[in-house]
């Protein structure tokens, strides 16, 4: 996977060469790490889906009576091929307009559980390899829950009941109950690895930016 890794690197720097952090979307680092797994895999454009439905067996759902249609989460990306098979959630944990401002690092970390918590679901049911991959810039870097329950921002992490009961009871809880619901019934860990630690250096970049990779897998 360090091809991969790699050529996603270098496409976000040659992108951050033009354009500022503040200036791009989530949507735009999919798009180039979409570009990513085509050059080192050689794959066509429709092997590769974008938000796609999640794995019915991944949670449940909330059952809304007024709704007319059956709720379908979105996974960010799935590749289900015979040479790669790949799931993954992205995140962009960047300054607001604000330069000078702060943002919610507590809120960011909540996202990055929550969506370790669903990447690692699809990747349990469908056999496929779980990503929880991120682009941070100085404002999130070196970022301690007050609690200490987890690592230093950015580390590897292991995922529990104890961390997501502890984290719900804190103003700062937002994670998703359909997904929180089949995780903590199965009453099992899950092993998020930092696999990739890249540091972006491109024209538009003057303070700390990095690309920041997690292998996620639901223990056994």
């Amino acid at each position: 996977m360090d091809k991969l890794f790699d050529t996603y690197g270098q496409l976000l720097e040659k992108r951050l060469d033009r354009y500022r952090l503040l200036n791009i979307g989530e949507d735009t680092i999919r798009y180039d790490f979409f570009a990513a797994l085509m050059q080192s895999f050689d794959l066509e454009p429709h092997q590769i889906q974008l938000e796609v439905a999640i794995n019915g067996q991944c949670f449940v759902p909330m059952k809304n009576t007024a709704s007319k249609r059956g709720e379908k989460p979105l996974i960010d990306l799935v590749v289900n091929e015979d040479k790669i098979k790949l799931s993954a959630e992205f995140g962009l944990f960047r300054q607001n307009s604000n330069e000078d401002g702060t943002i919610n690092q507590t809120a960011r970390t909540v996202k990055m559980l929550n969506d370790m918590i669903r990447v690692s679901l699809e990747s349990h049911f469908t056999g496929t390899k779980g990503y929880f991959i991120c682009i941070a810039d100085h404002k999130m870097l070196g970022h301690q829950m007050r609690s200490r329950i987890i690592e230093r921002f950015p580390a590897s992490y292991h995922i529990n009941n104890p961390l997501i009961m502890h984290q719900l009871a804190q103003k700062t809880n937002n994670f998703d109950a359909r997904f929180l619901n089949v995780f903590t019934a199965m009453d099992r860990g899950i092993n998020s690895e930092l696999v990739y630690n890249r540091l972006l250096q491109a024209a538009q970049i003057q303070l700390e930016t990095r690309l920041l990779i997690w292998e996620v897998t639901l223990e056994r």
